[in-house]
């Protein structure tokens, strides 16, 4: 009841609403007041609500002016000087926080945390580390997750399973919060490049169940994918099915066409044929633009006995609804597919590129007969091979 109170009272300060003489009279909140009432609003930014994220930097900076003001004696309160660790590792202004820091007289805080919260003001990430490494008995609960969740990226670098566990502790500690939404997110690739593929299957059910709506999605589509390309092989097409059955249509396409592109980059023809037809039949079914999935089909088929049918599909592909990448990709697809179809097959009078040839001919004209597929021999397998490279140097070593 005090946090909504004074996020009220934040409120009348933020829009200049009217004010009673009472409420005018009202002393200003307990810094951690303010910093409560901002993790509210943090958190309903985190469940998607569309009108907390556009508030969120005026809080942020209506808090500062309030600190700004604060009265010395405010600080002998320990948790009004935890309530600033906590504003500053949440987003809020670190020359406010320097200030508070370098002048007020904070003798019953832990130096380490003075000096900790200092280096992440000044962007200093080894005295960060040294400094959160071990944290002093009797910190709330909710700065310990904040200097985690800070923390996390960095010592991944150093000690990726304690980084992990750091994560860990967060979403044990504080569900359904935008820290929780946040350490999802960051435990991806921490997990991914540890090997655990069960922790990443584990993260992204919890994510797209708890944080499906949350503004950083996005975000959290793009690490999911990338950690799926790390773990590669250790996770089955089925299961990535399942990972995605829990997102929403319109963010399940998007998501399978970058597993698919990023597939193609990584060599995995399969995974990229995989995803690109569930991306497909997901733009179909949502009546979106499908060029992008019939590309990324028809890359994944350069190579096989489809070879013809992907130059025919890739030659039908409108480049004026594809992104300057994806032209490049298309266009070195489409010459390395060329390359492909020249090679005479050993033992055939004519090359391979005739029968394939027809073969899409057949696809594109109903009722004609389709040739049978040609097998892959070792040459064409040996120039498969080469592509993947071709295609690399033709997208300047895109991996996104």
């Amino acid at each position: 009841m005090i946090a909504r109170q004074t996020i009220r009272w934040l409120l009348f300060g933020l829009f200049s609403l009217p004010l009673t003489t009472a409420q005018a009279e009202m002393p200003s909140p307990e810094p951690y007041l303010l910093v409560r009432s901002l993790r509210m609003l943090q958190d309903q930014v985190a469940s998607g609500k569309p009108e907390a994220l556009p508030m969120l930097n005026r809080v942020l900076g209506h808090i500062a002016e309030q600190l700004q003001a604060a009265k010395p004696e405010v600080w002998s309160k320990p948790a009004n000087v935890y309530a600033i660790f906590i504003y500053l590792l949440n987003g809020g202004n670190p020359e406010v926080v320097r200030t508070i820091l370098t002048s007020a007289n904070l003798g019953q805080v832990d130096p380490k945390l003075v000096a900790g919260s200092l280096a992440y003001a000044d962007g200093d990430t080894l005295r960060i580390i040294e400094n959160f490494q071990e944290l002093p008995p009797n910190v709330p609960i909710e700065l310990v997750a904040s200097i985690y969740l800070v923390t996390a990226t960095q010592l991944a670098g150093i000690d990726a399973g304690t980084a992990l566990k750091r994560l860990d502790y967060i979403r044990l500690n504080a569900p359904g919060t935008l820290l929780e939404e946040a350490a999802l997110r960051r435990g991806l690739m921490i997990a991914a490049r540890l090997g655990d593929k069960d922790k990443v299957r584990l993260m992204a059910r919890n994510y797209l169940q708890r944080f499906a709506l949350s503004p950083y999605s996005e975000d959290f589509f793009r690490q999911l994918v990338d950690a799926l390309m790390v773990i590669k092989g250790k996770i089955s097409n089925e299961e990535i099915e399942e990972m995605a059955s829990l997102a929403w249509p319109g963010a399940r396409l998007p998501f399978y066409l970058r597993v698919a592109r990023g597939s193609i980059v990584g060599g995995d023809m399969q995974r990229a044929r995989f995803a690109s037809e569930r991306a497909a039949a997901l733009a179909i079914a949502l009546k979106a633009d499908d060029t992008q999935a019939k590309l990324y089909l028809a890359v994944s088929n350069v190579g096989s006995d489809k070879t013809g049918d992907a130059k025919f599909m890739l030659s039908k592909l409108p480049k004026d609804r594809l992104h300057g990448r994806d032209v490049k990709l298309l266009e070195a697809a489409t010459m390395m597919a060329n390359k492909i179809l020249a090679q005479p097959i050993p033992g055939m009078d004519t090359p391979q590129k005739a029968s394939i040839a027809g073969s899409a001919i057949a696809d594109a004209e109903p009722g004609r007969a389709k040739a049978a597929p040609v097998e892959s021999l070792d040459p064409i397998v040996d120039e498969t091979h080469k592509k993947l490279d071709a295609i690399d140097a033709l997208l300047g070593k895109a991996r996104k």
